[in-house]
């Protein structure tokens, strides 16, 4: 009886459950009703207070996404949401997510309501602040991440998840002069720190560590810093300029960067050392492409794709024959495709061992090189490249049936279908890699020892990063294999807290910028968890993009930025699953008052 009474309580009147009719229209209206077991008639319909325990006791009220579609639906009016929150409430606290799933699906951890919520209320510093918090590079991401937190985005069960990606973009290019704020270092630790590689975990680990007030130098092989950033993505997905602000932002906190450095030729750990440096993180990046042995691929008009895009990055005088097959189905072999066809192929097929479901590319990229005309010849493997007079002239395909074994392991099986299409150019795009690919056992070895590697990668600890040689650590793609930027990121976020704990700091790395306290955000709005008549309904904004016909004429900028209406129309369609989290912690904290 006694906990009859307290649920009693929490409904404040538990005669609204009479006032339903049973007709179902919520039911039908609920975008996941079926899903998981949800059943959002249960929840409202004449029931016994011992069902209301078994219902907040099960993770049934957190499948719900709040998006009010039931309440729009109801013919009575019931605040069904209103007894969504309490289930929630008086839940067990075990059941309560730790974070939204956007926010959990994002390497880097970023606060994607957070900084949505910012953009929404025209606060475009504050938001990218909140970014920069996980990830120094909010203008690049807006570019070129993979967005894993649109696919896990709650949104997506209602209609369509949220152009989390566009609405970054459109912080970064509105935002103000943020140099001053990201200048602004804690004081000098007194401690050294060697940063090998300038690709995008290099930049964040040195980034994050000299906000801790260490003093960091970073290595770089090449002439200019940004890594597969600026020599592995074509300027159409990312521009130089932008690429360019944000390193210097980077760098604007007192990072020294020495150029054409190479580690092995021009300088060794050991000497690193012995120069002061008390902690060293290696991040060379996979800027070499995985070789196969293929008949003919000596000839002349052959190249690699990871070569190729790095030529092109660095304004050489390339060339493309008209007839260009590229071999390869992941991101980089449609950036080769895509670059072939704007330095003037007048043809560009795309031959690969995966079917079309299957292709590793970003559906998105595999899009726009069907709409930009490349043929894709998918479920094909390359089996030899044929020549005339010493130059190429085809290429010989075999039929490929499956690419995997029942294990999911890499086992592609071939029949005895062949085909030969023609081509005067063929580049191969397999795949990336690290130059410790190519060592055997060991790598980077000078006279005072080595990195041991595994399975070509460098050996280190996955949650320190550190490896087997005192105050070394790695991260990036030569110690996690060829990943994404925001994956790499967050690689170098991991590295720099790891060295700031040996060096003795705290690892804390918060910069103490906040759009939620539990319920409440920064602008002083309260939430309550309301939703107005039609929020479910409302469309994902797509953002606009340079039309088919202005493509080829040179690298400009594909996807282009969302306009100021735009924007605000689609972060308005968040559900503000962060809030939803916090307004059902402080019901229960009222409860147990």
């Amino acid at each position: 009886m006694e906990n009859q009474v307290r649920f009693a309580e929490l409904f404040n009147d538990i005669e609204m459950f009479r006032y339903c009719e049973q007709c179902g229209r919520c039911s039908s209206a609920c975008p996941i009703t079926g899903i998981n077991e949800f059943n959002i008639r249960r929840l409202i319909r004449h029931v016994e207070l011992d069902l209301i325990e078994e219902i907040a006791s099960s993770p049934m009220p957190w499948f719900c996404a709040a998006c009010g579609r039931c309440e729009d639906a109801c013919p009575n009016g019931i605040k069904i949401l209103d007894i969504t929150r309490t289930l929630r409430a008086v839940g067990p606290r075990e059941l309560v997510p730790e974070q939204p799933l956007c926010v959990k699906a994002c390497p880097a951890g970023i606060d994607v309501p957070g900084y949505l919520r910012f953009i929404s209320d025209n606060k475009m510093d504050e938001a990218c602040k909140l970014i920069i918090e996980k990830a120094p590079f909010p203008g690049i991401l807006g570019r070129v991440c993979t967005h894993p937190c649109e696919t896990a985005c709650k949104r997506g069960e209602v209609n369509a998840p949220i152009s989390i990606c566009a609405a970054k973009r459109y912080a970064a290019d509105h935002a103000g002069d943020l140099s001053a704020w990201m200048s602004d270092t804690a004081e000098d630790s007194g401690h050294k720190v060697a940063v090998i590689g300038a690709g995008p975990a290099g930049l964040t680990a040195a980034f994050y560590l000299r906000k801790k007030g260490h003093q960091v130098t970073i290595f770089e092989a090449r002439s200019k810093t940004g890594g597969m950033m600026r020599y592995g993505i074509p300027f159409y997905r990312l521009p130089q300029d932008v690429l360019d602000k944000e390193i210097d932002l980077v760098l604007s906190t007192g990072v020294e960067v020495k150029t054409n450095q190479k580690l092995g030729v021009d300088y060794e750990i050991e000497q690193l050392k012995n120069d002061g440096f008390e902690a060293v993180f290696i991040a060379v990046g996979a800027q070499l492409s995985r070789r196969i042995e293929l008949p003919g691929s000596d000839l002349e008009d052959v190249d690699w794709g990871v070569e190729f895009l790095a030529a092109v990055a660095q304004g050489g005088d390339i060339s493309v024959k008209d007839n260009v097959v590229v071999i390869g189905g992941g991101n980089v072999a449609v950036d080769v495709a895509l670059t072939a066809m704007r330095l003037g192929a007048k043809k560009v097929a795309l031959a690969c061992l995966e079917s079309l479901e299957e292709m590793p590319a970003n559906p998105w990229e595999i899009e726009q090189a069907r709409e930009e005309g490349v043929e894709l010849l998918p479920s094909w493997g390359p089996d030899k490249i044929t020549a005339n007079d010493g130059k190429v002239s085809g290429l010989e395909l075999v039929r490929c049936t499956s690419v995997f074994d029942d294990l999911g392991n890499f086992c592609p099986f071939f029949d005895e279908t062949r085909k030969t299409v023609g081509a005067d150019q063929v580049i191969l795009a397999i795949g990336q890699a690290s130059e410790t690919a190519f060592c055997k056992d060991f790598c980077f070895l000078d006279e005072e020892g080595s990195l041991p590697l595994q399975s070509g990668l460098i050996a280190i600890d996955k949650d320190t990063h550190q490896t087997e040689m005192k105050g070394v650590f790695a991260g990036g793609d030569a110690a996690n294999g060829p990943a994404t930027v925001i994956e790499a990121i967050a690689a170098g976020r991991r590295a720099a807290i790891s060295i700031d704990k040996y060096l003795g700091g705290n690892g804390m790395l918060e910069f103490g910028i906040r759009n939620a306290e539990c319920g409440i955000n920064e602008s002083g709005n309260g939430y309550d968890g309301g939703r107005e008549s039609g929020f479910a309904e409302l469309k994902r904004v797509e953002a606009p993009s340079l039309p088919l016909s202005e493509r080829h004429a040179g690298f400009n900028e594909i996807e282009l930025r969302f306009t100021d209406e735009q924007v605000k129309q689609e972060t308005h369609r968040c559900l503000q699953c962060d809030l939803e989290i916090c307004l059902a912690q402080e019901i229960r904290i009222q409860q147990d008052e």
